[in-house]
């Protein structure tokens, strides 16, 4: 389980669900009155807790190396082409939030990169 931030506090986002907080127009929402400053928003509560659940892809790394008979004119012994991806694919019951960090944390960023490994 973890506990999604809903809570006003500076240098955190906020959820989406606040959007469908109760108003005196939405009197039929399960999400409680936010207001800025309020003490009790954030206070503990098994309401803030959800499934942690989720699938990641972390690492690809593709490569392939040419074979040596390809090479014998060019004068190289191994020519190797190889894409590397970090952070590949996060799948979690709640869109925005990640839930391998602390609440209130962004995912890390997805690299890709890429390179050719040449031997003479």
């Amino acid at each position: 389980m973890m506990t999604v931030p809903t809570s006003g506090n500076t240098g955190y986002a906020l959820h989406k669900d606040l959007l469908n907080a109760w108003t005196p127009e939405n009197t039929s929402s399960n999400i409680p009155r936010w207001q800025y400053g309020d003490a009790g928003t954030g206070s503990t509560s098994d309401r803030f807790l959800i499934k942690g659940a989720y699938l990641s892809l972390q690492n690809i790394q593709l490569g392939y190396t040419l074979p040596k008979k390809w090479l014998g004119k060019m004068n190289i012994s191994k020519l190797r082409f190889y894409l590397t991806c970090d952070n590949v694919f996060l799948w979690s019951k709640r869109k925005g939030f990640d839930p391998r960090l602390s609440a209130g944390s962004y995912s890390p960023m997805r690299t890709i990169s890429g390179g050719i490994n040449i031997q003479f």
